[in-house]
């Protein structure tokens, strides 16, 4: 196996319901209810360039342990993979002494930063648009478990993302 090129980034996770555009008919406001007192989770998540595959990771908290437990998480996976080119945006994480450190212990990772503020050039942000869209836009659930079983449900549909066939749609 060759090199293996990664578009990696994180996403929030809230158990708040993001509020979107929404139809309805005419003079009929849609009720969108919050549980009140806000939960958050976090995923690390991968994009293999090639083949769609998504590998990712959950967690308490967005920081650099839960971006080493994805480079982790692809040097388990991936093991026979001379290269792996990790296309990043610049968020702190990707640039911590633990992260650089983590690096240098494993030549075979090479982390490209993106520019500041420009998203469209990660791929993996369209993946993170239609978990939003498809998941948490416009919706509520009765527990961050269930929120949790949702989106797994979900990226597990989405690999291959975009795929051949329209798994995204069925949600």
């Amino acid at each position: 196996m060759g090199g293996e090129i990664f578009y990696i980034d994180e996403v929030d996770i809230d158990l708040d319901p993001k509020i979107g555009f929404l139809w309805s008919p005419l003079g009929q406001q849609q009720t969108i209810p919050t549980p009140g007192k806000n939960q958050k989770r976090y995923l690390a998540g991968a994009l293999h360039a090639r083949t769609g595959r998504v590998d990712y990771v959950e967690g308490e908290r967005k920081n650099t342990d839960l971006f080493l437990c994805l480079l982790e998480c692809l040097r388990r996976t991936y093991r026979s993979g001379r290269q792996i080119v990790l296309i990043a945006d610049n968020y702190v994480i990707h640039k911590s002494n633990l992260a650089q450190a983590w690096l240098e212990h494993h030549p075979k990772f090479e982390i490209l930063l993106q520019p500041a503020y420009q998203p469209w050039v990660n791929d993996i942000e369209k993946l993170w648009k239609q978990l939003h869209d498809n998941i948490t836009h416009n919706r509520r659930y009765p527990s961050m478990d269930k929120l949790m079983t949702a989106v797994r449900a979900f990226l597990s549909a989405a690999s291959p993302f975009p795929g051949s066939t329209p798994s995204v749609a069925k949600f």
